[in-house]
């Protein structure tokens, strides 16, 4: 196996776990939401607590997304994967692995948010309703790549 393709197989192995993860608490704590600030303080505090496991572990799938989307681009050997960040974006949407830009960044801001501590319960509250809105395409994306990298491994 090529150094690029093991790099691609631990990318693949850490993004499914991640994404697993994601979809497991996202599952669990849909029958929360919408939420409001008042909502949130009326769960009891486990339910608190799944509710920020949830918003870490939003921030951990998509925080490994990019670094996936270079090691595939590196594995196919696209000279577009040691680009910028918009040429890679641009190589991955042409792929169908992303979506259009305007969604990414709503995704990235909201796992840059999630390391911040918010004391406004409102603030709270839309982060956790943005995460929630935006963790089926984070996803799906993921599932996408995970094709993608399966079909390079095993094709």
């Amino acid at each position: 196996m090529s150094p690029r393709i093991e790099v691609l197989a631990e990318a693949a192995q850490a993004l499914g776990l991640a994404a697993e993860r994601l979809r497991t608490t996202h599952t669990g704590v849909s029958q929360w939401f919408p939420l409001t600030p008042l909502s949130i303080e009326q769960l009891p505090e486990a339910s608190r607590e799944r509710l920020d496991a949830y918003a870490i572990r939003y921030a951990r799938c998509q925080d490994l997304l990019f670094p996936a989307m270079r090691a595939l681009g590196r594995a196919q050997l696209e000279p577009k994967a040691d680009g910028s960040f918009l040429d890679l974006f641009a190589l991955m949407q042409k792929q169908g692995i992303v979506n259009e830009p305007q969604a990414w960044e709503r995704q990235r801001e909201l796992r840059n948010v999630v390391g911040h501590e918010y004391p406004d319960s409102r603030t709270i509250a839309d982060i956790l309703n943005g995460i929630h809105a935006e963790t089926p395409d984070i996803l799906a994306c993921v599932g996408r790549w995970l094709a993608q990298a399966d079909a390079l491994m095993n094709g």
